[in-house]
C-alpha cells in the first residue's frame, strides 16, 4: 500500500495559512525560499509525511489540494498513471538535494502526484 507522503495545500496568503493551521492543528512552519517571489511553506508532521502551503497562481487556485504519493521507481509509476487512464501534466522534475516528482491528472481531473526521494525512508 502506498502512503502519502505530503500535501500541498493552495494558499493566497501564507501568513494567515500559517496562523490558521499552527492555532488550529499546533503544527509549527518552516519558510523555504524557491526563488525572487516564490516562498514554500512546510508543516513537518513526522512520520515521513509533510503539508506545504503552496501559493495561488498560475494553475493553483484556492480549493487545489495535492496528494503526493510515494514512489520508489518515478518513471514506472508515471508510465502506469498514463497507461489507466491519467495525463501526464508535469513529468519527472528533479528537486536537488531532495528527490523528484511527476504530477498528473487522474481519469476525473484531479490533479495527484508522485514523490520519490533522494533519501528513501526519510
Amino acid at each position: 500500500m502506498r502512503q502519502i507522503v505530503h500535501i500541498e495545500i493552495a494558499s493566497a496568503d501564507n501568513d494567515a495559512q500559517k496562523a490558521f493551521y499552527q492555532s488550529l492543528l499546533g503544527w509549527q512552519s518552516t519558510d523555504v525560499p524557491m526563488g525572487p517571489d516564490f516562498t514554500y511553506t512546510m508543516f513537518d508532521l513526522g512520520d515521513n509525511m509533510a503539508v506545504a502551503l503552496s501559493p495561488v497562481g498560475d494553475g493553483v487556485k484556492p480549493g487545489d489540494v495535492i496528494l503526493y504519493f510515494h514512489s520508489d521507481d518515478l518513471d514506472a509509476d508515471m508510465a502506469r498513471a498514463a497507461e489507466l487512464g491519467g495525463t501526464v501534466i508535469l513529468p519527472r522534475e528533479e528537486v536537488p538535494g531532495f528527490g523528484a516528482l511527476g504530477m498528473f491528472r487522474d481519469p476525473t481531473g484531479n490533479r495527484v502526484a508522485f514523490w520519490q526521494s533522494v533519501n528513501p525512508g526519510e
